[in-house]
Order: C-alpha cells, then structure tokens, then sequence
C-alpha cells in the first residue's frame, strides 16, 4: 500500500478553506506573529505552573 500525495497548491491558495487563506494572510503580519507567540506562551506557561501545582513533590508549592 502506497500513500497519494496531493499536488501542490497554487500559490494563490486554490482548493484551500477560507481559514486556512486567512491565516496564510495573516502570518505575513510580524505583529500577528509576535502576538500569537505571546499567546501561546502564555498558555503554556499557565498549563505547566497548574500541573505542577496538582503534583505534591514535583515542583509544586507545599505547605508544612
């Protein structure tokens, strides 16, 4: 069993979902770039502070 492969899109994005062609647009945008990064950090940052406080030992704040 082979995979297909799907031929290349054009450049001008045919056959793609309007989401994916908005998304394109903007990722040209450095400000929407900086902006998603921060987000994405952001949360992350949050998801790994809250497991380590759901881990007693494991990096968590404890209480004696």
């Amino acid at each position: 069993m082979t995979a297909q492969s799907k031929p290349a899109s054009s450049p001008s994005g045919g056959g793609l979902s309007p989401r994916i062609l908005e998304l394109r647009e903007k990722i040209q945008n450095p400000e929407y770039l900086d902006f998603a990064v921060q987000r994405i950090a952001q949360v992350l940052s949050r998801r790994i502070v809250e497991d380590a406080e759901q881990r007693p030992g494991r990096g968590g704040y404890e209480s004696n």
